[in-house]
C-alpha cells in the first residue's frame, strides 16, 4: 500500500519543461559582461529557470514527506519570484531602449 497516493501525480508536476531562450541551452550563474547583452538576457533566463526548478523540487518534497523544511521552501518561493523580477525588469528595459531608439530622428 502506497503511504502517500498523490507522490506519483506530483512528481508530473517536475517534468514540465522550463522556459528558456530558444539560442541557447547552456545554463550559466554569472553574467559574462563581456559577450554584451544576449549573455546577460541568457544568463537572467537560466537563473529563473533555476531557481524555479529549486522551488518546484523542494515544494514537491515537503508535499510528498520527503522533507520538512518549510523554511527552505519559502526561501526557495522568493529566490524564484525575485528572479523572475528581474528577468521582467530586464525585458522591460530592452522594450524602453528599443522605443527610445525608434523614436530618433534620423
Amino acid at each position: 500500500m502506497n503511504p502517500n497516493p498523490l507522490a506519483p501525480n506530483l512528481m508530473n508536476l517536475l517534468n514540465t519543461a522550463p522556459v528558456s531562450p530558444p539560442s541557447s541551452s547552456r545554463r550559466t550563474d554569472t553574467v559574462d559582461l563581456t559577450g554584451g547583452f544576449s549573455n546577460i538576457l541568457t544568463a537572467a533566463f537560466a537563473n529563473v529557470n533555476a531557481t524555479d526548478h529549486q522551488d518546484r523540487t523542494s515544494m514537491m518534497a515537503l508535499l510528498t514527506g520527503e522533507a520538512d523544511d518549510l523554511s527552505g521552501l519559502l526561501i526557495d518561493a522568493q529566490k524564484a519570484e525575485l528572479a523572475l523580477q528581474l528577468a521582467l525588469q530586464i525585458r522591460n528595459k530592452l522594450i524602453d531602449a528599443y522605443n527610445e531608439v525608434m523614436r530618433m530622428s534620423v
